[in-house]
């Protein structure tokens, strides 16, 4: 057990959620140690006693990431509830919801594709991997329920649903994102794009492939 763990969890909780919300306003080579050190309400030679440097310090904010994800999102719906349209609109609700408790976990974790913090993705290989296993479980249930029609194999349907994850998820915090939505929905800057519209696009698109349920 290393120094930060022996701290209390909410100790822990306040390091980490001030760094992560510098990470998420500044960017990993924005955030400074002297903010982070003000958003946690530690000192500088505190901080340096818990993490040898900021890249450790990012790594622990994003291994608590897929900790959120995990406990909130991919272990609730690894199996199937009704059916996979059922589950997926659950899944993509469920990532609105955890959005609005953990914003800036969510922007860090979203920002994880950016050319600036790639080289951190090695150290999440594990961690992804299992997320990968969900969706792909996800698809194996429907497969075996005879939910699915088309002849597409597993892997390109897991492939397809965990793209519209991350996309979506993106959109909450990226306007990127959410415009890359309006371009496919055919609308305006303007117009008022909702997450529930977001989420029935991804179902009507996935809808072809399925057989219809009760």
């Amino acid at each position: 057990m290393n120094t930060f763990e022996k701290l209390s969890e909410e100790k822990q909780t306040t390091i980490l959620d001030g760094a992560t919300e510098c990470f998420a306003d500044k960017g990993y080579y924005g955030a400074s140690i002297k903010e982070i050190c003000s958003k946690a309400n530690i000192s500088n030679g505190a901080l340096y006693k818990y993490f040898t440097n900021k890249e450790e310090l990012f790594l622990a904010v994003l291994h608590k990431c897929q900790e959120i994800l995990v406990e909130n999102l991919y272990e609730k719906y690894t199996h199937i509830k009704h059916s996979l349209v059922h589950t997926v609109e659950n899944y993509l609700e469920e990532i609105v919801k955890i959005h609005q408790k953990y914003p800036n976990y969510i922007k860090v974790y979203a920002n994880l594709g950016s050319n600036n913090v790639e080289h951190f993705l090695k150290n999440l290989h594990s961690p992804f991997t299992k997320s990968a296993n969900y969706i792909h479980n996800m698809v194996s249930e429907a497969k075996a329920n005879g939910e699915i029609l088309l002849d597409i194999s597993e892997n390109e349907l897991s492939l397809l649903l965990d793209n519209y994850f991350i996309l979506f998820l993106s959109s909450l915090v990226s306007d990127y994102h959410d415009l890359r939505f309006r371009f496919f929905l055919r609308m305006t800057p303007e117009e008022n794009l909702t997450n529930k519209r977001k989420i029935e696009f991804i179902l009507d698109s996935i809808t072809p492939f399925l057989a219809k349920t009760e």
